[in-house]
């Protein structure tokens, strides 16, 4: 539904769901010449150090692929935040979506319905001062459905970064404009059909964020197969 689809900011409680202390420290316990390092103590993710070699593509001899491949599956097997993530997700995520649906009499909120999230989330490590950034892009030119939404979660000061997400207000509008989320905000937008974009890091700090997909029974397929693209995201089935 439209309402559903409209961008939304919300907040969540960062001590209970500790997402930036998880990261953290998985961050620390990496290959540091194939993912980066903290220089110095205490850890702030803005100080992360991710190495030159692991920004170009191997065409320029760089190792990107190789070092995105790494955290991805660094990210899968790390007990301490893929549970923080599915509580965050089963127990705010899912709660605050399936109240706005049953507010917009979309579904039922005495009856249970399924979502499907992304699990894992896709950590987003941008340091800088850098050029490269994320070109305007919907979710759909890679293959994903109309049936879900995506969730935008920074773990950075944006004030040290200087970086937003930008994106469309409807799909073909052109009229960008930042979402500027604080660290301990949350923004819900439909990403398959709103084209959106990340600019260059001009900070010598690190943007970190995750973020990740829910489909909602009725309209999202779990059984589609991704065009476009020869990777697809493993996906939780969750009855609320």
């Amino acid at each position: 539904p439209p309402s559903i689809r409209r961008e939304e900011v919300f907040s969540y409680d960062t001590s209970k769901y500790d997402l930036r202390g998880a990261i953290t420290r998985l961050l620390s316990r990496l290959d540091p010449n194939i993912v980066g390092s903290f220089p110095t103590t205490p850890w702030e993710l803005e100080d992360f150090v991710v190495p030159p070699r692991s920004l170009n593509l191997s065409t320029y001899g760089g190792q990107c692929t190789e070092a995105q491949q790494y955290l991805s599956e660094a990210i899968e097997s790390d007990e301490e935040f893929i549970r923080l993530f599915d509580e965050f997700v089963t127990q705010f995520i899912l709660p605050h979506l399936k109240s706005r649906l049953a507010a917009e009499g979309v579904i039922s909120a005495d009856k249970e319905c399924w979502f499907f999230f992304q699990r894992p989330p896709t950590i987003r490590l941008q340091p800088g001062p850098a050029k490269p950034y994320v070109k305007p892009h919907k979710d759909a030119d890679y293959g994903h459905q109309h049936g879900e939404l995506n969730y935008w979660v920074p773990l950075t000061d944006r004030q040290k970064t200087k970086v937003d997400l930008w994106c469309e207000t409807e799909e073909g509008l052109g009229d960008y404009h930042c979402l500027p989320a604080e660290f301990g905000q949350i923004y819900s937008f439909h990403g398959s059909s709103c084209r959106h974009y990340v600019p260059s890091n001009p900070t010598p700090n690190t943007r970190v964020s995750f973020d990740f997909r829910v489909g909602v029974e009725g309209f999202f397929d779990p059984t589609w197969q991704m065009n476009g693209t020869s990777h697809d995201h493993s996906r939780r089935h969750f009855k609320l």
